[in-house]
């Protein structure tokens, strides 16, 4: 996933209807099967956000299965908050989250950024590294001298 910048993020996303579009298009990118018949053709229904097999007739709503699955927060709420949390080097407050999305109640947002952390979480346990981790001489020898420097001054 390629990160850009907040503005970048509200110009290619200006409203609710091209957040929706765009899940919708990687929900198939990532290949959708029906549940019931395990075809892979889908056609999706606007007006009730809905895929529907080509094969079967069976619907799958646009949610289902993802993060967002049995939630009533709009879809671009879900995108800012993800855009927000993998732009942020620190921790953003959920009330900061919550004033930036301008919604009333706490409790929705505060579900929505536990289920995107705990994602994010099982994403990066994926990824430690194994290996080893090779540093630069000079900075080594940086961190020698701060902590020398520490030492002299305690003492």
């Amino acid at each position: 996933m390629v990160r850009m910048e907040l503005r970048a993020f509200f110009e290619k996303y200006p409203n609710e209807a091209t957040c929706i579009d765009e899940f919708k298009n990687k929900r198939l990118e990532n290949g959708l099967i029906c549940k019931k018949c395990s075809h892979n053709l889908h056609s999706f229904r606007q007006t009730d956000l809905k895929f529907q097999c080509k094969n079967c007739g069976n619907r799958i709503s646009l949610r289902s299965g993802t993060v967002m699955e049995n939630s009533n927060l709009p879809v671009r709420y879900w995108m800012i908050c993800i855009e927000l949390l993998t732009l942020s080097q620190r921790k953003i407050s959920i009330l900061k989250i919550q004033y930036l999305l301008g919604h009333k109640r706490y409790e929705p947002i505060w579900l929505m950024v536990q289920k995107i952390r705990l994602v994010m979480r099982n994403r990066d346990e994926k990824y430690w590294l194994r290996a080893y981790s090779e540093f630069d001489a000079e900075f080594l020898e940086k961190i020698d001298k701060i902590v020398k420097d520490k030492k002299k001054m305690t003492a």
